[in-house]
């Protein structure tokens, strides 16, 4: 049976509300010596104005979850973008109404998949792939044409079993 999943990461365990993002940041090195497959997620719960899904006039951020060769090189291998979520006619659901999330699970034995889920949204990334022993987290809070914004009570998590 498998074990539960146990939380390896998060950027907030000195403010369970969330920290705010500006700049470009990376966490500390993260050991996944002891996991076949991880859950990463961003929750956004103070977007700045002018956000964007992609880099564009605008903000926006990017939230990666990067592992490390044998050379030392840092590898995006799952990058999240938060954004509102829109169900089917277009309308968001009122308890997601001023977040902005996305999530990607990244392992050995997980199924590739790029079918619709039953919400009529894309399926999130699910990416087998092998880990190394260490990753790290690396956030990028940019924008075009536009003042630097910020990213407020963002809670980064990474989850493995």
């Amino acid at each position: 049976m498998p074990q539960p999943a146990r939380l390896i990461w998060a950027n907030n365990r000195d403010n369970q509300a969330g920290v705010t993002l500006t700049g470009t940041g990376h966490s500390d090195i993260i050991d996944l010596a002891q996991v076949e497959a991880v859950f990463f997620s961003v929750v956004v719960g103070s977007p700045p104005d002018n956000i964007q899904n992609v880099p564009g006039p605008g903000r926006w951020l990017t939230v990666s979850l990067q592992v490390q060769d044998a050379g030392g090189t840092w590898l995006p291998v799952a990058a999240l973008s938060p954004r509102r979520v829109n169900f089917a006619g277009g309308s968001s659901m009122p308890y997601y109404a001023d977040q902005l999330h996305d999530y990607a699970s990244v392992g050995l034995f997980l199924p590739q998949s790029s079918e619709l889920s039953r919400t009529a949204r894309p399926v999130r990334p699910i990416l087998p792939l092998v880990l190394p022993q260490y990753a790290r987290i690396r956030w990028d809070v940019e924008s075009v044409g536009v003042p630097p914004g910020a990213f407020g009570r963002t809670v980064i998590s990474l989850y493995g079993r």
